[in-house]
C-alpha cells in the first residue's frame, strides 16, 4: 500500500454551492447499446471533493463529511445542497481530488426495460451490447461488458437498483479479473474544474480507513486484497491550469453534473451499466 495523497490537518469551510449551466467537453463519449436514457435519479454518496496544491499539503475543500453526503446527480437542487458555508482557502490549486462510495442507486427507464428494485454488485460480462459509440460514432458491434444484473422488461418489478462496483473488471465469482481492478483505471466521467480539463486523470477503489491509500501498481492478481475491502472511489488529476484564490476572494463554488445520457439497457433488457458523463466544479472568484 502507499498514500497518494498526505492531507494536513485545517478546519475547513465552504462558501457557497452553485449549479454551472455550460456543458463541458473535453474527453472521449461512450455510449453502450442502443437503449439508453437519463435516469430519473442517481444517487451517490460524497465524502471530499476540492482542489489541493501539486504535493497536497494545501487543499481546498468543497465538502469535507465523514458521514458523507448523499446526493442525486441527475436533480440540480440535489446538487445545489450537497454543502453550505464555504470559505475560500488562500492558495495556488493544479489538482482536483474526490473521494465517494462505490455503492451507487439508480432508477430509470427506457423503452420497455426498468431498473429493478434489487442490490448487486458488479457482474462478469452480463451486459450484451450490439453496438458502442465513441463521440457518436460507430465504435465496435456485438460486445459483452461487465455490468450489473439490474435490469428487467416486467414494469411490476421497477424500483430503484443498488450498485455496488467491488472491482472494475470481475471474474464469475464477482473477485477482481485483472492486476488493476483496483486501479489505477481512467474515469468514464469527463472531469474539469473551472472549466479546465483534468488531465491524467485516475480513479482507483480504496477503503474508507484510509480512502488515499491505493494499491503499488504491478502489484499481482493473487496478491490483490477482497473485493469487499473496497468500500471508496478515490478520483485524482492534474488541472491544465491552475487555479488561484486569495484572501480577498468572493464568489461561488460552482457543481456541474450531466448524466443526461447516463443509463444504459443492454439488448437483453436484463442488465445496466454507466455511459460516459460530465462534471464540471468552477472557483469563481471577483
Amino acid at each position: 500500500m502507499k498514500n497518494l495523497i498526505i492531507k494536513t490537518a485545517a478546519t475547513i469551510s465552504i462558501f457557497s454551492l452553485g449549479f454551472f449551466n455550460a456543458k463541458p467537453g473535453f474527453s472521449d463519449t461512450y455510449v453502450y447499446g442502443s437503449n439508453s436514457t437519463r435516469p430519473d435519479s442517481l444517487k451517490v454518496t460524497f465524502y471530499q471533493l476540492g482542489i489541493a496544491n501539486s504535493d497536497f499539503t494545501k487543499v481546498f475543500s468543497v465538502l469535507n463529511s465523514d458521514s458523507g453526503v448523499e446526493v442525486d446527480i441527475s436533480d440540480e437542487n440535489s446538487i445545489n445542497n450537497m454543502a453550505t458555508g464555504v470559505k475560500p482557502v488562500v492558495g495556488t490549486y493544479t489538482h482536483f481530488f474526490a473521494v465517494i462510495n462505490n455503492t451507487y442507486k439508480m432508477k430509470g427507464s427506457a423503452n420497455g426495460c426498468y431498473t429493478k428494485n434489487t442490490s448487486v454488485t458488479k457482474s462478469n460480462e452480463v451486459f450484451n451490447a450490439s453496438i458502442t459509440t465513441k463521440n457518436g460514432a460507430y465504435y465496435q458491434g456485438n460486445t459483452i461488458y461487465d455490468g450489473w444484473s439490474a435490469a428487467t422488461s416486467n414494469s411490476a418489478e421497477f424500483g430503484e437498483a443498488t450498485l455496488r462496483e467491488q472491482a472494475y473488471g470481475v471474474k464469475d465469482n464477482g473477485e477482481p479479473d485483472f492486476d488493476e481492478a483496483y486501479g489505477p483505471v481512467v474515469p468514464a466521467t469527463n472531469l474539469s474544474v473551472g472549466g479546465n480539463e483534468v488531465i491524467s486523470a485516475k480513479m482507483y477503489l480504496t477503503n474508507s480507513s484510509n480512502p488515499y491509500s491505493v494499491i503499488e501498481e504491478g502489484t499481482a492478481l493473487t496478491d490483490l486484497p477482497a473485493s469487499a475491502t473496497r468500500d471508496r472511489s478515490l478520483y485524482v488529476g492534474e488541472l491544465s491550469s491552475s487555479v488561484v484564490v486569495t484572501d480577498d476572494s468572493k464568489g461561488t463554488v460552482q457543481i456541474y453534473f450531466d448524466y443526461s445520457n447516463g443509463l444504459a439497457f443492454d439488448d437483453d433488457c436484463d442488465a445496466i451499466v454507466f455511459n460516459s458523463g460530465d462534471f464540471d466544479m468552477s472557483v469563481i472568484t471577483e
